[in-house]
């Protein structure tokens, strides 16, 4: 299984290597509103590759911090279940060991 992973890996390198390489042609950034555009930001000639390729990787980041967050969380929300079963068997523990006698009608049948 080790090896069909670092396959897949090789396999996906590959694959940006040739995009990298069949889209260097530089393109223009920009960004803002038109009348501002050339004023304030800076429009750098950057590889098209380059700019897919950190468009791709910020996306992925920002779904793993989303994911994290969700996951802690969840983790939050079962160590918070995990204490109210508790309390619950403290409870059904105390109540089983308390000295009030049950009523006659009650017998325990044997199955």
């Amino acid at each position: 299984m080790k090896w069909i992973k670092t396959l897949f890996f090789m396999i996906i390198f590959i694959l940006i290597i040739l995009f990298s390489l069949q889209n260097r042609d530089e393109v223009e950034l920009r960004f803002g509103l038109y009348p501002f555009q050339e004023r304030f930001w800076a429009i750098p000639k950057l590889p098209l590759f380059l700019i897919i390729l950190c468009s791709v990787f910020l996306g992925v980041l920002i779904g793993g911090v989303s994911d994290l967050y969700q996951r802690f969380q969840l983790k939050k929300a079962l160590r918070q279940n995990e204490k109210m079963i508790e309390k619950l068997n403290r409870e059904v523990e105390s109540l089983r060991s308390s000295s009030l006698e049950r009523p006659s009608s009650f017998t325990e049948i044997d199955i």
